[in-house]
């Protein structure tokens, strides 16, 4: 009697753990961002796109939306013959993740037209098929950064409608980051030449010894 008893007790608990570890509130959902379309004219902005994968996977990043990184996508664009710096379609950004397998993804584009810079993001939700409406951030060149971050917050909003964290506080728990080391780091991220990557990562370091 005894021993049915214990018999049924651990059933119990073996069943209440498996329940609890395939709880909702346990998955962890993924998310790519795709580098922004330059649709300026602006010469020297092209390195610009590649760095809003930067900001925002780090800002939309959490213990339940897991972010890829640059080395999954070029993966990615290995495995189905994609050059790298090709401007994707929106069938093309679609076979990507895809292939990737995420949740959702991030793509977008953004322009100068010598004095306000603009970005425009959606939110593409691979399971349903359906793309989010635009969001917008403006302002001057030399706040890049700010502009990116006021983008991630935006998409979180969109993500998590229940956020109660303000743009303000969002903005300031974001890591400061000087423009100049921010544009050798990225540019240094995409360069295929092995002396250029250190020449611009060591000079990021020099402007920012403490760059996280």
């Amino acid at each position: 009697m005894k021993r049915s008893r214990f018999v049924a007790v651990a059933l119990l608990l073996v069943v209440s753990v498996l329940g609890h570890g395939q709880s909702p509130a346990t998955i962890r959902r993924t998310l790519i961002v795709i580098p922004f379309e330059n649709t300026s004219t602006a010469p020297g902005l092209e390195w610009i796109g590649e760095s809003f994968p930067e900001i925002l996977g780090q800002r939309l990043a959490s213990p339940s939306l897991y972010v890829l990184g640059r080395e999954d996508r070029i993966r990615a664009y290995d495995q189905l013959g994609i050059p790298v710096d090709l401007h994707l379609s929106r069938a093309t950004t679609y076979r990507i993740s895809e292939q990737l397998g995420v949740d959702f993804v991030v793509l977008g584009h953004y322009t100068f037209d010598g004095r306000t810079f603009t970005a425009n993001a959606q939110l593409l939700d691979m399971q349903k098929l359906h793309l989010s409406p635009p969001v917008s951030a403006a302002g001057p060149l030399v706040e890049l950064i700010d502009i990116q971050i006021a983008l991630a917050w935006d998409l979180l909003r969109i993500l998590r409608p229940d956020m109660s964290v303000t743009r303000d506080a969002f903005r300031a728990a974001a890591p400061q980051i000087r423009l100049d080391a921010f544009e050798n780091y990225v540019r240094g991220t995409i360069a295929t030449d092995a002396a250029e990557k250190i020449r611009r990562f060591r000079e990021a370091l020099r402007t920012t010894p403490n760059y996280p």
